[in-house]
């Protein structure tokens, strides 16, 4: 069967470390932790993590190209443990869509300078 994909934006590839912070429902940080992103949308952002999040929001925080730190509030879709042991979390940011646009180009731009860095030293 052929499964249709409802999503309004594009999902990115991008692969970056990245911070979060599970909130409960009175505003308060309950957990933090470091994952990696696994892809991002204008809407959201998939991450992959070392522990279930049980919290209905999180707080994500990245540092981008220029030094500056970038945080954007979400709401937790899903997080489901992968065949690695690892878990999969689906997250909707919750941000105006000027923020939302920004933390996505910031984590893309992330990701091409990261590739874009590598390189192999072969002069002897």
């Amino acid at each position: 069967m052929n499964k249709t994909d409802r999503r309004k934006y594009e999902r990115v590839e991008v692969h970056n470390p990245i911070s979060y912070e599970s909130i409960d429902k009175d505003g308060e940080i309950v957990f933090k932790s470091m994952g990696r992103t696994l892809n991002v949308s204008r809407t959201g952002i998939m991450l992959e993590i070392a522990q279930l999040i049980k919290a209905e929001y999180v707080s994500l925080s990245i540092v981008d190209l220029e030094d500056n730190f970038i945080k954007i509030k979400g709401q937790l879709i899903y997080c489901r443990r992968i065949d690695s042991g690892l878990y999969q979390a689906g997250i909707r940011f919750i941000a105006s869509e000027d923020e939302k646009a920004e933390f996505a180009v910031q984590l893309i731009r992330l990701h091409h300078s990261k590739k874009d860095n590598m390189y192999v030293n072969v002069a002897a």
